[in-house]
């Protein structure tokens, strides 16, 4: 009897230690493959945006993956940068965005920079890259993510910036220490200015009356996650069938909550393209975290989408 126990008790403590290996060696959690906003991240781009900072730094994904004539590679669009598939050579290719916005800038101005930090010089280029700008730089890869400096340090409407080929930084001493450092919208600004169109042919989406429509997609995102002092937030909704055609003449319903304090509007109607840009008028105090959840009602008044996102308020 005694040994019959004793081999019990060996075999429960391999089972024990097996178990407890098991949870050792678990998988860690899968990569970001999907936005805030309910958009998903193509395969061919989602190692690349968790290797480069994720949503942090390239923001949430404002399209899905589509072909568009002028480069006729595999698309996709994010708050801050636009990102290729270069089929042939199998890699994710960064839109030199710097380029264009830098094109677009009338009359630059040069920002008055210390003398004693750190600089690192390009022997391509006659720009430098020095200080916090040179340390996110380094962290996150800039030679393949950013590209060669374009500019120096400038002032542009009241920041100080630098263009690089693939992107532009800014200088956000308000922020907190590890947000100093932020990429600008450019993917946002250049999908609004030059590719929204092209994206929703690519789609082949035709606008949709909001009459009869029983069930609807939301996506929902604000200009600035963190909104500084003085500056207006906007909140952007889009609306889509299943289907994926945009839904127009749709009122939505919009619930922003920080603390104790509630607020409603009524948003609407979307446009042509199903969508709405919304400036929030309130004033919120700084240090809040504002959530935004927007409805969509069906004319018997039963909700039919939503999406929620939020942002917060610095000083």
């Amino acid at each position: 009897m005694a040994k019959t126990r004793q081999i019990l008790w060996l075999w429960w403590l391999v089972f024990l230690m097996g178990g407890l290996a098991a949870c050792g060696s678990e998988a860690a959690p899968p990569p970001t493959a999907v936005g805030r906003n309910g958009i998903p991240i193509a395969p061919e781009f989602v190692d690349f945006y968790n290797e480069h900072g994720g949503r942090r730094v390239l923001g949430d994904p404002i399209s899905e993956q589509f072909v568009a004539e002028e480069k006729g590679r595999a698309l996709q669009y994010f708050q801050n940068v636009r990102l290729e598939y270069d089929a042939a050579a199998r890699q994710v290719v960064v839109t030199p965005l710097g380029q264009w916005a830098l094109e677009g800038l009338i009359e630059p101005v040069a920002a008055p920079l210390p003398t004693d930090g750190p600089v690192r010089t390009f022997a391509s280029t006659p720009f430098t890259v020095q200080d916090e700008f040179l340390t996110f730089y380094d962290d996150h890869d800039g030679e393949t993510f950013l590209g060669r400096p374009i500019s120096q340090q400038l002032n542009v409407d009241d920041l100080r910036v630098q263009y690089f080929e693939n992107g532009r930084l800014e200088w956000r001493p308000e922020a907190p220490t590890e947000l100093r450092v932020q990429l600008s919208p450019l993917g946002q600004a250049h999908f609004d200015s030059e590719m929204r169109f092209t994206y929703q042919e690519s789609r082949d989406a035709r606008p949709v009356s909001s009459a009869g429509v029983s069930s609807v997609l939301l996506e929902a995102y604000v200009k600035a996650p963190i909104l500084y002092g003085g500056e207006t937030q906007i909140l952007y909704v889009t609306t889509l069938t299943p289907g994926g055609d945009p839904v127009t003449d749709l009122m939505l319903d919009l619930t922003l909550s920080y603390g104790t304090t509630t607020q409603t509007a009524t948003l609407g109607p979307t446009d042509d393209k199903g969508q709405i840009a919304f400036p929030l008028p309130l004033s919120v105090p700084p240090g809040e975290r504002v959530t935004l959840r927007v409805q969509a009602r069906s004319s018997s008044g039963d909700v039919i989408g939503e999406a929620v996102t939020a942002y917060k308020t610095w000083w």
